[in-house]
């Protein structure tokens, strides 16, 4: 009934290597990610009942999504456009208590991972997309111009699935 591990398949597409993500970020990423999930103490009964399997092994799946994000928001985090506010806060968190959620209405049972993609995939787009303009520089490489097209596909296709016109 419930997933308890996700199981990490490689992408059939190439794709560029990606920096391993640090322990020391993973556990404030684990942490943020309890924090959304839990929200309140009627909301953590609820969750640990409907969910049926333990606390250590709900939080350990949840976890199990921390190099989701970060493959997720790599492109980002080493670019030059700064943070336009707190990472943890607007983005993992939310993703825990998005996740909380999910399992409240459908019985103790997680979305399915290229849901889980795509709720991680808005929260990143959209966290970046309030930092304001992304101008191209003159000096670009091709890679940074290849990022911001794709910034802008990403933010294209939120405003449709929000019903604005784009």
């Amino acid at each position: 009934m419930n997933e308890t591990k996700q199981t990490r398949e490689p992408s059939p597409q190439s794709s560029p290597p990606t920096t391993p993500i640090s322990p020391h970020l993973a556990a404030v990423w684990g942490a943020f990610l309890h924090e959304g999930l839990m929200l309140n103490n009627n909301r953590s009964s609820r969750l640990l009942e409907v969910w049926g399997n333990g606390c250590i092994e709900l939080i350990s799946t949840l976890c199990d999504f921390i190099p989701a994000i970060w493959k997720q928001v790599q492109p980002y985090w080493y670019g030059p456009q700064g943070f336009p506010g707190v990472f943890e806060y607007e983005v993992v968190s939310i993703l825990g208590e998005q996740l909380g959620t999910y399992l409240l209405e459908n019985d103790g049972n997680l979305p399915p991972k290229n849901e889980i993609q795509q709720m991680i995939a808005e929260l990143v787009v959209t966290f970046f997309s309030l930092g304001g303009s992304h101008e191209i520089p003159s000096d670009q490489t091709p890679q940074t111009h290849r990022l911001i097209n794709l910034h802008d596909r990403f933010t294209e296709r939120l405003t449709q699935l929000e019903g604005g016109h784009s």
